[in-house]
């Protein structure tokens, strides 16, 4: 029976809260005369405060490499298609190098003349060089006349000189066969992109067998999407508590019930003159591959965070004279004292703190509209033990 009427008086004291929550009060803040205000109350508490905000965005490759050729020709053959794995250095595409492979037989020939020529212009210069010897010596036990040794001179020199073009010569033609081969080689496309990663995926292939390219023609683009980029935009009032290194979480619609993490990489130094928003990026890990590029996707970031501030309820703060404050109620106490404080965050239903003035107490939570310093209050959730 005890039991009973206790319930039954706990639901009369709710009731009777709802009745004066509903009372209209009194123009000047005062209770009527010789009523105490229900109120309940809720303890301080201490902790940290996050202002998450959610935003829609997409995800972008962290990479992107586009397979080009450098020489123009006919597609021989695809070696990678989209979905392939392929590592840094595989061929993928195959080019027609009938014309290619022409050119370096006939750039080997003309090495194969140069050097001939060299050979004999190099055994010609010798036999100059002993024929001026002879005169010159000749020439000293005086046999041989003045002009025979300029002749002899004049030849020599022009062998040299033979000589030494034919060196030249030999070195062009060896060039162009380096440069027919290198374009030989070209006919050979390898997927060789730059930075780190060693195997990357096939996202597009833009030409089929068969088809006639030019040199830089996009062929095939290869992504890293072992990490990928989230690109959302945030508003002014949260662009000043986004800062790059900060955490985030991404969720993405086609994987129900997954949280990835992410982390701010980039935050523009500017805001778009229609949208006023700012381009944020951020990178987040997809070592399973389950994210790809182009999915829509919402990102949790943090707004603000306010850490081991004092905690109560958004709805306990009043506006009392033109400042923010709480109405406490110190234990025993029959009247309530309104404080006022400084809201350092408001987010998820509460308030922290950043000056909390005298908070000797717990704070009213329900009831606070009806207050004004002083009031006399009677906590609806006070206990009177059994009956």
């Amino acid at each position: 029976m005890a039991k009973r009427l206790a319930a039954a008086g706990a639901a009369l004291a709710l009731l009777a809260l709802a009745a004066y929550a509903l009372i209209p009060a009194d123009p000047t803040g005062a209770a009527p005369e010789g009523r105490r205000i229900a109120v309940e109350t809720t303890p301080i508490g201490r902790g940290t405060l996050v202002d998450r905000r959610e935003f829609p965005g997409s995800l972008e490759a962290a990479a992107e490499f586009t397979v080009a050729p450098k020489v123009g020709g006919r597609v021989e053959a695809m070696l990678a298609d989209i979905g392939d794995r392929v590592a840094r250095g595989d061929v993928v595409v195959r080019l027609d190098d009938a014309e290619y492979r022409q050119a370096v037989t006939q750039a080997e020939a003309e090495l194969a003349v140069a050097r001939a020529q060299r050979r004999e212009a190099r055994s010609n210069r010798t036999l100059a060089e002993r024929r001026l010897e002879r005169v010159r010596r000749l020439r000293e036990r005086g046999i041989a006349a003045a002009s025979e040794l300029d002749e002899a001179e004049t030849e020599a020199a022009a062998q040299t000189a033979a000589t030494a073009v034919a060196e030249a010569q030999v070195t062009r033609a060896r060039a162009a066969l380096e440069a027919a081969q290198v374009r030989l080689g070209y006919t050979r496309i390898a997927a060789d992109w730059p930075g780190a990663g060693e195997a990357r995926v096939v996202g597009e292939r833009l030409v089929d067998t068969g088809d006639t390219v030019a040199a830089n023609t996009a062929m095939l683009t290869i992504l890293d999407i072992r990490r990928l980029k989230a690109v959302i935009r945030v508003p002014e009032d949260v662009y000043a508590g986004v800062a790059p290194g900060q955490q985030a979480e991404v969720r993405a619609s086609a994987l129900p019930g997954r949280v990835f993490p992410a982390t701010v990489a980039r935050i523009a130094p500017r805001f778009d003159t229609d949208s006023r928003q700012a381009r944020v990026e951020l990178t987040v890990d997809n070592p399973e591959r389950a994210l790809v590029p182009g999915m829509f996707v919402q990102v949790a970031v943090a707004a603000g965070r306010v850490e081991d501030a004092p905690l109560l309820p958004a709805t306990a703060l009043v506006e009392r004279g033109g400042r923010t404050g709480v109405f406490v109620l110190a234990p025993e106490a029959d009247t309530a004292r309104f404080v006022p404080v400084d809201v350092a965050l408001r987010a998820d239903g509460r308030a922290a703190l950043a000056a909390p003035g005298d908070l000797d107490g717990d704070v009213v939570v329900l009831g606070q509209n009806q207050l004004e310093d002083g009031t006399a209050v009677v906590r609806a959730d006070t206990d009177d033990g059994d009956a």
